[in-house]
């Protein structure tokens, strides 16, 4: 220490002797009289910064010439000797890649009382008209996609005679709406459950999970579970009925819920249940029109690339795989898992419209099914007619299905039947199971109607059980 000590300060006092030298020097052979600020600059400032010069590049050079340290290694790295760290990454891989049996799927939209109705309407380019009962604040007709003959009025009246927290409810026309609709899903789903748990008896379960918009704000759970129950399955031992709502905010947030029943039915495939996915909403009442228009979302001649009120209602009927061999359920199609993302900024947003977000999750879908891109003959979409997210979509299916038809094979559901969030995605994929008994091909189905999430999901036909024979001998 005392030796480089002794050279730092025998280094710097000849620094100063040298650069006093020369200044004093120069000062002298041109007769130059020194100010304070010349004495400060040259007799201290100039030498000190030359040390502290030599000082910060001898330093510079002693770190290039250490050793590196070895970097300490990461405390999540996996390890082969660590069979818990390699089973749970196979447990995650073997999950993306569970499917469910979707039984069936039941639709009530402007376009149809069916998916197959709903798509024919797409097909033959039927668009919302104005309506007879709403108009913007200049008196114009609002364009809509209105459920014909719905009996709002008689569920009103139904809803304002419970002595329960609904009652509170029944002024509220767009939820009022909502539940007429409801109605109509689980009635037209009616026959088939009924048959499937009279064939299944004791041996399986009925769980319904009900997709309830999050805009309706302060409704009590509990008491809409209560009423969906008294209403439809006043018998809950029966078929050891399970009723769960599920409050969301988008189209994505309720694919999500259909990703929980997929997981859940592929940890155990055994489970002997079937699960019924309900949802509803309507927006074309007059305060939701009000709201949309204050917020600059309405469709209006003047105002194109901007929403168009709908309603409809969606009910799935789903099972495992094994619970739908067993019970030999005809005409079911296989669901595999969703893969969703946000955008970085809205579609709407301006600039240059992409679709590499829509591109990377198809790619990486097919990576997991080993779907190849060929084989898909048609795309489903939950979006409408506004051209950005067409755009989005068909650049995103650009690259590698460059065969599909943008008009014949890729149909965007909401063009005919208005703005259905958050049902939205479960309406496509309920169309993309009709489609995909029609073509006995997977069929994609696309969720970005939502200004930033984005999410995909295949439909595809169940795999063939080998026929099996006794043998004669």
């Amino acid at each position: 220490m005392w030796p480089t000590l002794f050279k730092v300060v025998g280094g710097s006092l000849l620094t100063f002797a040298l650069v006093w030298a020369l200044v004093l020097g120069w000062w002298q052979s041109n007769d130059y009289e020194p100010s304070r600020l010349d004495l400060g600059l040259y007799l201290a400032a100039l030498p000190l910064a030359l040390v502290g010069g030599f000082l910060l590049l001898r330093g510079f050079i002693d770190h290039l010439k250490a050793p590196a340290e070895a970097a300490p290694p990461a405390a999540a790295a996996l390890r082969d000797d660590d069979p818990l760290a390699i089973a749970s990454a196979q447990t995650t891989a073997a999950e993306r890649a569970f499917t469910i049996a979707l039984i069936d799927g039941f639709v009530l939209t402007a376009g149809g009382g069916s998916a197959d109705g709903t798509l024919a309407a797409v097909e033959d380019g039927k668009r919302p008209e104005p309506s007879a009962r709403l108009a913007d604040e200049a008196g114009f007709p609002v364009f809509a996609a209105e459920v014909p003959e719905l009996e709002v009025d008689a569920m009103i009246e139904r809803i304002s005679e419970e002595n329960g927290p609904l009652r509170d409810w029944a002024g509220r026309e767009q939820i009022m709406r909502s539940f007429s609709l409801l109605e109509r899903v689980i009635e037209a789903s009616g026959d088939r459950l009924r048959n499937i748990l009279e064939q299944a008896g004791e041996s399986v379960g009925l769980r319904v999970v009900w997709i309830v918009p999050a805009a309706w704000q302060g409704m009590d759970l509990q008491a809409m579970k209560a009423w969906l129950q008294a209403s439809f399955w006043p018998d809950p031992d029966k078929n050891r009925l399970d009723i769960a709502a599920v409050p969301v905010a988008g189209e994505v947030d309720a694919l999500r819920v259909l990703d929980d029943i997929i997981l859940r039915a592929g940890r155990d495939p055994s489970r002997g249940e079937l699960t019924l996915l309900l949802g509803a909403a309507s927006v074309v009442d007059e305060q939701s029109v009000e709201q949309w228009a204050a917020a600059n979302r309405l469709f209006s001649a003047q105002h194109q690339q901007r929403r168009i009120p709908g309603e409809g209602g969606v009910a799935l009927l789903l099972a495992s795989q094994a619970t739908a061999e067993r019970l030999e359920l005809a005409e079911s199609v296989a669901v595999g898992r969703i893969s969703a993302a946000p955008r970085d900024k809205p579609v709407d947003a301006g600039g240059r419209i992409s679709g590499k977000l829509i591109e990377q999750l198809v790619t990486g879908l097919l990576d997991v099914t080993g779907i190849e891109d060929a084989a898909i003959k048609t795309a489903v979409l939950d979006t409408d007619h506004r051209a950005n997210h067409l755009t989005e979509a068909l650049e995103g299916l650009g690259q590698h299905f460059g065969h599909l038809d943008p008009i014949k094979n890729c149909l965007a559901v909401a063009s005919t039947t208005g703005d259905l969030s958050p049902i939205g995605g479960l309406v496509a994929l309920a169309c993309a199971k009709a489609r995909v008994l029609a073509t006995e091909a997977p069929v994609l189905c696309i969720s970005n109607q939502h200004d930033i999430d984005r999410a995909v999901l295949l439909a595809m036909p169940l795999p063939a059980q080998p026929d099996i024979k006794p043998s004669s001998t």
